[in-house]
């Protein structure tokens, strides 16, 4: 297999694309969904698939990847020692990964801990217990009905505490930020690009695909299809850092 530039921006726009969605990830702080979305069994049945055994061009895919995340972190304003450490810290151990599978295996804990950087950065440790314990709240019971007063109840505060803190803290209303983490998850499910538009908008509570498109325009500026047909990577991007 020859692996030209033009197969590797192919491969970014297939419907197979890994590293996409886990850069989605990256991009939200969401280390755990990149560790625990599917089995190790379909994560080398799609390696498999990609690569069969030519590790120059998985390394080039993951190369990418790898300088896309960099970005992400420079953008949320991880420090750069911290970027640096890490970057070269998978370069040297990706040359000691002979086989397309060690290379996504190391693709999948870079990008994590590149989440988990980014988390860490956008969330300072001085928010309050009681968002901290909203926002694990919201991410875990995203696909189910989400109202104020539920969710005052399972953090066994009062509904006024609940909204008082949230606008304190964020600037936002319970009710805005609930929207922006179904959107943020519609964006997780677009870049997997297993899932039809009924299947997103319906698992996610809105009430029709016009309102959810209404929706996901007013929180990314984009409709989701506009999203999903967005190329994941600039023309003539190469790997490795600038």
């Amino acid at each position: 297999m020859k692996s030209s530039g033009n197969e590797i921006m192919a491969y970014f726009d297939s419907d197979n694309n890994l590293f996409d969605f886990w850069l989605e990830c990256v991009r939200q702080g969401r280390a755990d969904i990149i560790q625990n979305y599917c089995s190790e069994e379909e994560k080398r049945a799609v390696c498999k698939q990609l690569f069969m055994e030519d590790r120059a061009y998985a390394l080039r895919v993951c190369m990418v990847s790898w300088v896309e995340a960099v970005k992400i972190a420079e953008k949320v304003e991880v420090p750069n020692i911290t970027i640096d450490k890490a970057f070269e810290k998978c370069i040297i151990r990706s040359q000691k990964a002979s086989t397309p599978w060690m290379l996504v295996k190391l693709s999948e804990e870079y990008l994590a801990d590149f989440a988990r950087m980014i988390d860490d950065t956008m969330w300072d440790d001085s928010l309050s217990p009681v968002f901290t314990r909203f926002r694990k709240y919201i991410k875990v019971h995203i696909c189910e009905p989400l109202n104020i007063q539920d969710i005052a109840d399972a953090l066994c505060i009062s509904k006024s505490h609940l909204s008082h803190t949230i606008k304190k803290e964020t600037g936002e209303t319970v009710h805005r930020w609930i929207l922006k983490e179904k959107i943020n998850h519609a964006r997780l499910m677009l870049s997997r690009r297993g899932y039809c538009m009924n299947e997103i908008w319906s698992s996610l509570g809105f009430c029709s695909q016009s309102h959810f498109a209404k929706c996901f325009r007013q929180i990314t500026g984009m409709t989701p299809s506009q999203f999903q047909m967005k190329p994941n990577l600039p023309e003539g991007r190469t790997a490795g850092r600038r």
